[in-house]
C-alpha cells in the first residue's frame, strides 16, 4: 500500500508540472497468435521486447471491427452507445462518421498543450470535412482515411486513400514503413516545448495482405505461399514499431513517454462464402488466435481479445494484468494518468490507471462490446461470466442465440453453461436487455455498396479523393444476381420456404399426373 501511494505521489507532481508525451500504436486485424510473446509462429521481436519491459494486458479487449474499436479508443464510450456499429467502408453509403457530439481524445489533450498527431488509419467518416481529423484535435495527419488500403499503391476499391492534412498526396512506398517513417519525423522534431500526443494507426496485418518480396523470400521455410507473405507482413510492422521505439529512445524521452500498443481487433480466417464472394483478398489472411474461438467480427474470444501493452518506465513495473480493460477504458485511463479533469460521466470506459500501477485486479461489471454487421454480435461481462450474444438481422426474434461460459477458467469458449446456470444467464440476459444500443446511424448493408460504389448514392464533393485508378470491376453479372438473390431469400424466407415448397408440389402433381395421362 505504501509503494501504491508513494507512486502515486510521485506520478501526480510529475503530471502536475510536466506532463509525458502518449503514445498510441493501433494495428490492424493483427491476432492473439500473431505475436510470439504470446507463444505465435511469426517471430516479433520488438514488440516482445516492449510486452517484457511493459505491462502485458492479457486481458484486454476491443471491438469485433476497426471503426467501432477506433471510436471507443477516441470517445471513451462503448461503440455501441456511440453509433458506430460497424466500419466505415463506402464514403458514398457512408453519409456521416463519428459523431461531432463527442469530444475525442486529441481535443482533450490539446486543451492542456499537447501537440497532436496522427500517422495511418483514420477511419472514423469521411463524408464531409468535419469528419475528418484534421478538424477533430489533430494538428496534422498523415495516411488515409479509410479501411484497408493496397499497401503499395495506397488504394482503396479504385480510389487513391493518402493524404497529408487533407490533401491528396502521391508518393512510392510500403504504406507500413511510410506510417512508421512519419512517426519517427514527428518524434525527431518534437522540440520538448509541448508534450506529443502522437497516434500511430498501422494498416497491417488489415488485407489485402501485401509484402515486399526481399522479406518474402528471407522466409522460404514457410511452404505456404500466402502463409509466408503474411509472415512478411507483420515481420515488416514489427521492425517499424521497433524503429520507432529506437527513435523515442535516441530523442532521449524514452522515461517521458507512455507507449500503448494494442490490436482493433482479432485476425481474419474463417472466412464466410458469401464474404468470400464479394471480398475475395480476405480468403488471402492467416491470422492466428493460438485457439481462441472465432475471429474478426465475431464476439467470441477470437474476434474481441487481442495483443495489448502499456509501457511507462519507472512508474509501471513490467508484469503480466489480467485486469478486464476494454477499448473505452484506455481515454479515462491516460486523463487519470495525466492529471487531467474531465467529466467521468461522459465515458462508459473505466479509469483502470491505480490498478495498472499495482497490478490489482477488478472484475468487470456488466461491460459490453460487439458489432452489428450481418450479424448482431455481442458480448457481456460481469465477473468471471460472459454472455454471448448473436442475432442474424434476417432473423425474426425468435433465432437470438444466448451461450454462457465461465470465462476465467474457459477462455477457449468450449463449455457453454447455460443450461447448467440458468439463474445467471437469466439475469445477465436482462442486463443485456437494458444495455443501450445506438442505432441512430444510417445502416446500409456493405454488400449493396461493395457492387454499386459511387452508383449506389452519389458522390458530392467528398474530400473522399481524386479518381487516379481504375475504378474496382464489379463482380461477374451472374455473381451480383445469385448475392441479391441470398439477401432476398434471407430477408424474406418466413414467406419464401413456403411460397417455394407450394410451387415445387404443385410442379410435382403437375409433372406426375401429366406422365400418367400418356402412360
Amino acid at each position: 500500500m505504501y509503494k501504491f501511494f508513494l507512486t502515486l505521489l510521485f506520478s501526480i507532481n510529475i503530471f502536475s508540472s510536466d506532463r509525458p508525451n502518449v503514445i498510441i500504436i493501433v494495428t490492424d486485424d493483427l491476432g492473439w497468435g500473431d505475436v510470439s510473446y504470446n507463444g505465435g509462429p511469426i517471430s516479433t521481436p520488438n514488440i516482445d521486447k516492449l510486452a517484457m519491459d511493459g505491462v502485458q494486458m492479457d486481458r484486454f479487449y476491443a471491438a469485433p471491427t476497426c471503426s467501432p474499436t477506433r471510436a471507443a479508443l477516441m470517445t471513451g464510450v462503448n461503440s455501441l452507445e456511440n453509433g458506430v456499429i460497424r466500419p466505415f467502408d463506402n464514403p458514398t453509403a457512408d453519409r456521416y462518421g463519428l459523431s461531432l457530439r463527442y469530444k475525442i481524445m486529441p481535443e482533450y489533450l490539446k486543451e492542456v498543450g499537447y501537440q497532436t498527431a496522427l500517422s495511418g488509419k483514420w477511419h472514423l467518416g469521411m463524408f464531409a470535412d468535419e469528419y475528418l481529423p484534421l478538424n477533430r484535435g489533430f494538428d496534422s495527419t498523415y495516411g488515409h482515411l479509410g479501411g484497408g488500403i493496397g499497401y503499395f499503391d495506397h488504394a482503396l476499391s479504385g480510389r487513391m486513400d493518402w493524404h497529408r492534412n487533407g490533401e491528396v498526396l502521391y508518393e512510392d512506398g510500403y504504406s507500413t514503413t511510410l506510417i512508421a517513417n512519419e512517426a519517427i519525423r514527428l518524434i525527431n522534431n518534437s522540440d520538448g516545448s509541448a508534450p506529443l500526443f502522437l497516434y500511430i494507426a498501422f494498416n497491417a496485418p488489415h488485407t489485402p495482405i501485401e509484402a515486399e518480396k526481399n522479406f518474402i523470400d528471407k522466409l522460404s521455410h514457410i511452404q505456404d505461399q500466402k502463409e509466408r507473405i503474411y509472415a512478411a507482413n507483420i515481420t515488416i510492422l514489427d521492425i517499424e514499431i521497433g524503429n520507432i521505439l529506437s527513435a523515442i529512445e535516441s530523442k532521449g524521452i524514452l522515461e517521458e513517454t507512455i507507449i500503448i500498443f494494442f490490436s482493433d481487433n482479432g485476425p481474419v480466417f474463417n472466412v464466410d462464402p458469401i464474404a468470400a464472394t464479394i471480398a475475395s483478398d480476405v480468403v488471402d489472411s492467416k491470422g492466428n488466435t493460438l485457439g481462441l474461438r472465432g475471429s474478426k467480427g465475431s464476439a467470441y474470444e477470437g474476434g474481441i481479445r487481442v495483443p495489448a501493452i502499456i509501457y511507462y518506465k519507472g512508474v509501471l513495473e513490467n508484469a503480466k494484468s489480467n485486469q478486464f480493460i476494454f477499448v473505452d477504458d484506455i481515454l479515462p485511463t491516460i486523463l487519470s494518468a495525466l492529471n487531467i479533469r474531465s467529466n467521468s460521466g461522459n465515458f462508459t470506459g473505466i479509469d483502470h490507471w491505480a490498478n495498472l500501477i499495482t497490478n490489482n485486479i477488478v472484475p468487470p461489471n456488466n461491460s459490453i462490446t460487439g458489432n452489428v454487421i450481418v450479424n448482431d454480435e455481442r458480448a457481456l461481462f460481469n465477473d468471471k461470466w460472459k454472455l454471448y450474444y448473436r442475432h442474424f438481422i434476417y432473423d425474426d426474434d425468435s433465432k437470438k442465440i444466448f451461450e454462457l461460459y465461465d470465462i476465467l477458467n474457459d477462455p477457449y469458449e468450449k463449455y457453454d453453461l447455460s443450461l447448467e446456470h440458468p439463474e445467471i444467464l437469466e439475469s445477465m440476459k436482462k442486463t443485456f436487455y437494458e444495455k443501450p444500443i445506438n442505432l441512430e446511424t444510417p445502416f446500409f448493408n456493405p454488400v449493396h455498396s461493395y457492387l454499386h460504389g459511387d452508383k449506389y448514392i452519389g458522390i458530392n464533393n467528398s474530400p473522399w479523393l481524386e479518381r487516379n485508378y481504375e475504378e474496382k470491376n464489379p463482380p461477374h453479372p451472374i455473381i451480383q444476381n445469385i448475392i441479391f438473390t441470398w439477401i432476398v431469400f434471407l430477408t424474406f424466407k418466413e414467406f419464401i420456404i413456403p411460397i417455394l415448397f407450394m410451387v415445387i408440389l404443385f410442379i410435382s402433381i403437375y409433372l406426375y399426373r401429366r406422365k400418367s395421362n400418356y402412360s
